[in-house]
């Protein structure tokens, strides 16, 4: 099994929103905002290749958003995720399968692409993964979360008869398991790649960046904030008690970590580059 981190860019958000009640005298010191209070983050997908597939975790954003939208969200760029990939040696074509952790738009919009005002599948050989709970949720959802959504996008993404749901956790393929969960957003999908003696779990929104890692350092984002800390915990437990290997989807510092019981609670134990942890 071969990991790859692929960039889909940059973006930033609140510090507030990333931190929840958190007071930014303490969250500052250990993920600073610049002057606007805007905290930079990466959208860094992960490249599973095994004997016979190239599984994509995650697309970034794509080209779908008006430049007011992108600049009030401080993307930095529409089109790194094929530039990237290209520079890693892979084609859209050769990707087989794209696994969405959760439907928000800075999670899975970048698996399509707006060509002279038609979407096409960024990936058109991929079969797309999301569990089913996260898909009926995102047809219902709430008010405060509903802009998360793209609608239009997730109904071409069904259309294309390549959207596959999930609905047990479990091995989706060889060395790659999965596990629902719900505070965040219901259904959100975490992966755990189990390679050689290494288990690396993309933390997707469970924990969006290392300043996240302490039990009650959780985003205003998400929606069920004790069912979030809930999940955590026992996350973090198990993190420390079998060594894994956190992997950061929006940390712009850090690519992975790993973890260490404290006397203040679980905290940040080192932190990695991928390349450092893989062969």
């Amino acid at each position: 099994m071969k990991l790859t981190p692929i960039s889909a860019g940059h973006f930033h958000c609140d510090g507030g929103a990333l931190f929840g009640v958190i007071p930014k005298v303490l969250w500052n010191k250990v993920y600073p905002a610049d002057k606007n209070n805007f905290t930079q983050l990466t959208l860094r997908c992960l490249l599973v290749e095994t004997e016979d597939r190239k599984i994509l975790i995650e697309t970034g954003i794509g080209n779908h958003f008006s430049e007011k939208h992108l600049q009030n969200n401080g993307v930095s760029s529409v089109t790194d995720l094929e530039i990237s990939l290209k520079k890693a040696g892979y084609s859209v074509n050769e990707i087989t399968d794209v696994f969405f952790t959760h439907l928000h738009w800075d999670h899975c919009t970048g698996a399509a692409k707006n060509v002279d005002g038609r979407l096409e599948l960024t990936f058109p050989k991929a079969v797309l993964w999301c569990s089913r709970k996260q898909w009926e949720h995102a047809k219902i959802s709430n008010p405060r979360e509903q802009a998360a959504f793209h609608r239009e996008i997730l109904d071409f993404f069904h259309d294309s008869r390549k959207l596959q749901l999930v609905e047990e956790e479990g091995e989706l393929f060889p060395g790659f398991e999965v596990r629902f969960f719900d505070g965040h957003t219901p259904g959100q999908m975490i992966p755990f790649i189990h390679t050689g003696n290494k288990t690396f779990v993309y933390t997707s929104d469970l924990v969006p960046t290392t300043g996240n890692i302490p039990l009650l350092w959780i985003a205003s984002y998400d929606l069920d904030p004790v069912q979030v800390m809930e999940e955590k915990q026992k996350f973090l437990e198990e993190a420390v008690a079998k060594d894994y290997i956190l992997f950061f989807e929006h940390d712009y510092h850090a690519e992975c970590a790993t973890i260490r019981k404290t006397e203040k609670g679980i905290g940040l134990a080192e932190k990695y580059q991928l390349a450092e942890l893989v062969e």
